[in-house]
């Protein structure tokens, strides 16, 4: 069945170098797609009655593919990873919590993944398709009331193989217990430039990043597969925060007008004690819209914003803290 499908992910030592293992994610979608060209010559020939089968070559173009996953207080890790230019690799702090920094930044160092997409058929046999040299190439996370906090990113990928054989799939490892981030431990500061903050009564946010990569670097040099990703456009950051419109949130319509830029900050609270996300921009601006009224509903705030760089030396745009436990921790003796 369906859901006896699998995805995993891990990250490439060298773009395009399949890793040995995966880490387990709980993918809500399957829209990992091979991309296929046909480079085809028609020219005058007597008696042809449509382009000849044997004038057509097909290309490898590699393909793109969606992760989608309820966020989880325990092995996010890595797909997050994908989504920022920096990250600190994780720290102990003895006691079995593990602390993970991502930001932003000016260069990136985002790493490739192994992505493996195993799929039954309707008589049971498992396929998995390895899909090699996968770049993150944009994102959101979103929260909303009644839902859990879902993390969506869009990969890039160089090449993609397959098989049905069991012993060549890469072994699956997922987080020993892992729970969902969800909209009733979700708050959301926000503050103006004079520091005090904003009252908004929010019931959903989002977070979208385009992260400026070219895909596209083939080249004239016997292989069709493209090289590396780089970076050539200056990346986008945006957002949306909708709620009611309550007395507090007049300021925030004075914000927008005024075209002043305010701080946000994220809080996610796990159900495992000790874990959390925690996103920090320090400078977003609002770019709309005016309070809507209706005859039959509450008036409601819609506030798109835009994510700055807030030019400060060492500050990033966006700054993602994800505390998790510490995967096969065994506390001291004693």
């Amino acid at each position: 069945m369906a859901l006896d499908a699998s995805i995993g992910i891990a990250r490439e030592a060298t773009y395009g170098t399949p890793a040995t293992t995966t880490e387990g994610y709980e993918g809500k979608a399957d829209s990992w797609k091979t991309t296929r060209e046909f480079i085809e010559s028609v020219g005058f020939r007597a008696g042809m009655q449509t382009a000849r089968a044997d004038r057509r070559n097909i290309v490898n173009m590699g393909g793109e593919g969606e992760l989608e996953v309820d966020l989880l207080d325990a092995g996010g890790a890595s797909l997050l990873s994908s989504c920022f230019d920096s990250y600190d690799g994780g720290t102990d702090n003895g006691t079995g919590i593990r602390t993970h920094v991502f930001s932003t930044s000016a260069n990136s160092a985002a790493p490739s993944f192994t992505a493996q997409m195993t799929r039954p058929t309707v008589e049971g046999t498992h396929v998995a398709y390895k899909h090699v040299g996968c770049m993150a190439t944009e994102f959101s996370l979103t929260a909303e009331v009644e839902s859990p906090v879902v993390l969506n990113v869009t990969f890039d990928f160089q090449d993609v193989s397959h098989t049905s054989n069991a012993g060549e799939f890469l072994a699956v490892d997922y987080p020993d217990e892992a729970r969902p981030y969800d909209w009733t431990r979700t708050s959301i500061t926000l503050k103006r430039a004079d520091g005090s903050t904003a009252v908004f009564d929010a019931n959903s946010f989002e977070l979208t990043g385009e992260l400026g990569l070219k895909t596209d670097r083939r080249f004239l040099r016997g292989n069709e597969l493209k090289k590396k990703p780089v970076r050539n456009a200056l990346p986008t950051y945006e957002g949306t925060l909708e709620g009611e419109f309550i007395n507090g949130s007049v300021a925030l319509y004075e914000a927008f007008i005024a075209g002043e830029v305010c701080s946000l900050v994220v809080d996610l609270e796990g159900l495992t004690p000790g874990t959390s996300v925690k996103l920090e921009c320090p400078a977003i601006q609002f770019t709309g819209e005016s309070p809507e009224a209706a005859v039959d509903e509450l008036t409601v705030f819609n506030l798109p914003f835009r994510v700055l760089d807030p030019g400060v030396e060492g500050t990033p745009a966006i700054k993602a803290t994800y505390v998790e436990p510490t995967p096969n921790y065994v506390p001291p003796a004693g």
